[in-house]
């Protein structure tokens, strides 16, 4: 989480908008999931977008969905293989 802060962080420094950010991310972390994971990682991804759009420090939000995704997948994993 720690070095996905810091390339967000790089990100938003660089005039990235922090929704084009958050929409790329989504569509790049859908591409290899399995399709009962797309519709809940869209929908985390379109809640914190528009926190976002309502909020002022973009970096929480984006930290936020990242971390939400790794929760996700981990979820995933531990009832895959447990």
């Amino acid at each position: 989480l720690m070095a996905a802060r810091e390339k967000l962080y790089e990100l938003l420094i660089n005039c990235i908008p922090a929704d084009v950010i958050i929409k790329t991310l989504a569509l790049e972390l859908t591409k290899n999931l399995d399709e009962s994971l797309k519709h809940e990682v869209i929908e985390w991804a379109a809640f914190y977008e528009h926190r976002i759009a309502m909020g002022s420090k973009d970096i929480f939000h984006l930290e936020a969905f990242i971390a939400k995704y790794m929760a996700i997948y981990k979820r995933y994993l531990n009832e895959m293989f447990a």
